[in-house]
């Protein structure tokens, strides 16, 4: 497909999957036409047959690169492809401290940082395709309103009704929907309840092996995190110490890899489930950033009476964490940092696990 469009106006990039299309209704957008995924072996395909009716559809589009329209990124609407290129501009600018009232007329969106301009919508570089008028960003007629169309598809697939695949209950939820090995199903807590077990932690204190993993199948069960009754995909496991926690949905396990998983509702019971943090009293080294967060007393800096407008919590390789802040409310900016060592972070986990688990002295 790629052969097809590299020599049109508006190529086509697949190196960039709209996630939260394809997440919505196992679909990605080429131009404006939607191109069904497969699964196949846990991998995620597209029929050849399919991308080539696509990049046919959008090589054949007929764009005029001096047939310009006001791109309209001054719109209030959210949520559309204009809010979208409006934010990355906006981002560009303020990142490389670019101006519109300083940009020059006929300044070309290319001209912007690599990382901006390869950003896709509907698996099109919308950025290099824009130019400064001196007022406003201007845009090939044409592939706005490709764009438009794209918005409308997205917006179509959205909107399908969605029956339980079990017993065709419509969807309350979307979670609901939910990824399998053969690919995207929608199943309501009672069906999920019907086609998997509850899992009650035979593989507890077990060594994780790929190989064992994939003859025991995580989806017989049903996610050990949900509230309600989901079927798991994945075995979770303890990175640290190689030990099975449990079956998990794609949701929480993708959770779990992030920040804030602490406050989910039985987030450490389930990262307890690793016997060896259980019996050490400690946690995986990327959740410690959120105990220290939660536990640790900085306390106020000596210059500044406002308290911080933002501040992070990084990992170090050594297991300490640096904290840092920043107070906007000061000319210049108030930047500071602390860094809480191992043994205090350690010390930190330790009364946090004691703490969620009733076990404090």
């Amino acid at each position: 497909m790629i052969d097809l469009t590299h020599h049109t106006p508006v190529p086509a990039y697949l190196d960039h999957v709209n996630r939260s299309t394809f997440a919505a209704a196992s679909h990605v957008l080429i131009g404006e036409v939607p191109v069904l995924g497969y699964k196949r072996s846990q991998q995620w395909m597209f029929l050849d047959r399919d991308i080539q009716e696509a990049g046919k559809r959008l090589a054949g589009l007929g764009v005029d690169l001096d047939d310009l329209t006001d791109a309209g990124l001054d719109s209030c609407e959210r949520h559309t492809w204009r809010s979208r290129v409006r934010s990355w501009v906006g981002e560009a600018a303020y990142v490389h401290a670019l101006g519109e009232e300083a940009l020059p007329r006929g300044f070309s969106g290319r001209d912007l940082p690599a990382s901006f301009t390869r950003r896709t919508i509907a698996s099109t570089r919308p950025l290099p395709l824009l130019t400064w008028s001196g007022q406003e960003w201007l845009i090939p007629r044409a592939y706005a309103a490709l764009l438009d169309q794209a918005e409308k598809a997205e917006a179509d697939l959205a909107s399908q009704p969605t029956l339980c695949t079990g017993c065709g209950t419509p969807s309350e939820t979307e979670r609901w929907r939910t990824s399998s090995a053969a690919g995207f199903v929608v199943l309501c807590p009672a069906c999920s309840a019907k086609a998997a077990r509850p899992y009650k932690g035979h593989l507890r204190g077990r060594l994780y092996t790929k190989a064992f993993a994939k003859q025991s199948r995580a989806d017989a069960f049903l996610c050990a995190m949900c509230p309600e009754p989901r079927r798991a995909l994945y075995w979770d496991h303890c990175h640290s110490h190689g030990l099975f926690r449990g079956p998990l949905c794609v949701t929480c396990n993708n959770a779990e890899s992030g920040p804030g998983f602490l406050n989910r509702d039985g987030a450490v019971d389930h990262l307890l489930q690793c016997t060896a943090c259980s019996s050490q009293r400690t946690l995986p080294p990327q959740h410690h950033a959120d105990v220290v967060s939660h536990l640790f007393d900085f306390g106020p800096h000596m210059a500044c009476t406002h308290g911080p407008s933002w501040r992070g919590f990084y990992v170090q390789e050594d297991h300490a964490v640096l904290a840092r802040f920043v107070c906007y409310r000061h000319e210049p900016a108030l930047e500071w940092s602390v860094l809480v060592s191992a043994d205090d972070v350690g010390a930190l986990v330790r009364r946090f696990v004691d703490d969620a688990t009733g076990s404090a002295p």
